[in-house]
């Protein structure tokens, strides 16, 4: 198993670490659901996706932050991901740091992306320079957008990326 310099952060029934290439097959399997992918654009294929993980890794080092895979504790299931991340979009706060998150289908709707995000941001508050955190979301994604409100995001702007309308969050520092 590989290292990792991200932090491991617990929760009352999750576990977020630092991605590892075992992880790999899971989460990519995730990510080729229809349900899951369907406001990310089209699936990645397996060599794309790998290079972008990479990245996230990557982001660490050069930013300080970066992604988080989440387990479940109970069975230590991988999830999904979650993490802050600097993707130098154009849409005004490259150098920021931007919040994704990503989780199975199967897991929809039972709480694990708030817990998750929630503890990345107490994550970010402890240890990073007071800092806006963007997001962005395509709109009418309405699960999204009611947990980036559950999370203090506010609607900031409109913006167009890969050909797709976007609305960009804003929390504000803390």
């Amino acid at each position: 198993m590989g290292a990792h310099p991200a932090p491991t952060l617990h929760t009352e029934r999750l576990i977020l670490r630092g991605f590892v290439a075992e992880d790999f097959p899971a989460k990519h399997a995730i990510l080729q659901k229809p349900e899951v992918h369907a406001h990310l654009g089209l699936p990645l294929s397996w060599s794309d996706h790998w290079r972008r993980v990479l990245s996230g890794v990557g982001q660490w080092i050069v930013r300080g932050y970066g992604g988080w895979v989440v387990l479940r504790r109970e069975d230590e299931r991988l999830l999904g991901d979650v993490g802050l991340f600097d993707a130098q979009r154009g849409l005004g706060f490259d150098g920021q740091p931007e919040m994704g998150w990503v989780l199975d289908s199967d897991v929809h709707g039972q709480g694990y992306a708030y817990e998750a995000c929630n503890a990345v941001l107490d994550w970010a508050e402890g240890n990073l320079e007071p800092t806006p955190i963007w997001a962005i979301i395509e709109e009418g994604h309405e699960p999204s957008f009611k947990l980036a409100g559950k999370l203090g995001f506010e609607r900031h702007s409109m913006g167009e990326l890969n050909d797709d309308e976007i609305v960009v969050l804003r929390r504000a520092a803390w």
